[in-house]
């Protein structure tokens, strides 16, 4: 085909096609301003939705609940169209700024079911492309910047590698409710999971749930869980540390507690777990923990009974909760 019947074809098409796909792509975005999940389902119809916190293309049931999370999270969620609107041979562009106020919760990760609303507002540049089959449906890219996002609402996004040389990464979070008694016991446990993204999510909701039984007993100090997402295979691994007064406050609360036997009986009964390992450390040597005074940068017992620093006399502020 020579050039000027490509070009004829091409002209043809914006001709014919473009203002129906851009009368397509305002009704859409009209459907997200109003929050109106049904429209918005409704026009991506038997296409695709993605954009940085969807995991991939969406249609139908779960773009729907995509939707009803966001919208949750950001009851006031609007995109402002910019001055230009790019209609091409089958693809329409748009510029937008995307607000809205986190006044409601997120879907949660990592065994983190909601993530409360901070009540910050984000202000974010974005841009949307609407792609059109022949048969007439719609691809929808919603493209913002993920690490903008999370410093706005003070976040955190790393990027980093699954594995390099002998290091593999992952996760952590650390739940304490104020104990700062020095640890003597440390219950560790470690496992790993196979069976996809549904496998690891299961995995760590119920051992967050563990977890939180445990801060409620008398003796917890301190508990860290930490994982790594599926790999390509599936495959995904974590641990759990639990830190407590004494030996004797670990066993009572550890082996008798209902969730804990639980969660125990799903990853060697049920199958859950690919494989699991458990121990139990007590201490043999501790040293302080030292702290800086705030006035001459000395470093002093964080727990000494007389809480002044004993270089220059300034007091000294709180011990801090381990770890």
């Amino acid at each position: 085909m020579d050039k000027l019947k490509l070009f004829w074809r091409l002209l043809c098409g914006l001709l014919l096609q473009g203002p129906r796909q851009l009368n397509f792509a305002q009704a859409y975005l009209a459907a997200w301003n109003r929050h109106d999940r049904d429209r918005v389902v409704a026009l991506t119809g038997g296409g695709s939705y993605s954009d940085p916190l969807s995991k991939g293309a969406l249609s139908g049931a779960q773009l729907r609940q995509h939707a009803d999370a966001l919208i949750t999270a950001f009851p006031d969620l609007s995109f402002e169209l910019g001055d230009a609107i790019s209609v091409g041979h089958g693809v329409v562009a748009a510029q937008y700024l995307l607000s809205g106020t986190h006044t409601g919760p997120l879907p949660g990760a990592f065994g983190i079911e909601q993530i409360a609303a901070t009540g910050r507002r984000i202000l974010l540049p974005g841009t949307i492309f609407l792609r059109f089959d022949d048969a007439g449906q719609v691809q929808v890219s919603n493209s913002f910047d993920l690490e903008q996002l999370a410093q706005q609402l003070e976040f955190i996004a790393l990027l980093m590698p699954r594995e390099m040389a002998n290091y593999q990464f992952g996760a952590f979070y650390r739940y304490n409710l104020g104990n700062d008694t020095p640890p003597d016991a440390i219950g560790i446990t470690w496992l790993q999971v196979r069976g996809g993204e549904a496998a690891f999510e299961h995995s760590a909701r119920i051992t967050n749930q563990v977890l939180q039984s445990f801060a409620s007993r008398p003796g917890f100090v301190t508990g860290i869980i930490g994982a790594r997402p599926p790999d390509a295979q599936g495959h995904s691994s974590g641990f759990t540390m639990s830190a407590w007064e004494s030996l004797e406050a670990l066993e009572a609360n550890l082996l008798p507690n209902p969730e804990h036997q639980a969660v125990v009986h799903q990853f060697m009964k049920e199958g859950l777990a690919y494989a699991t390992h458990s121990r139990v450390y007590q201490l043999v040597r501790a040293k302080p923990v030292m702290i800086a005074c705030a006035g001459c940068g000395k470093k002093n017992n964080a727990h000494k009974t007389l809480r002044i620093c004993s270089q220059c006399g300034a007091a000294l502020e709180a011990a801090p909760a381990y770890w």
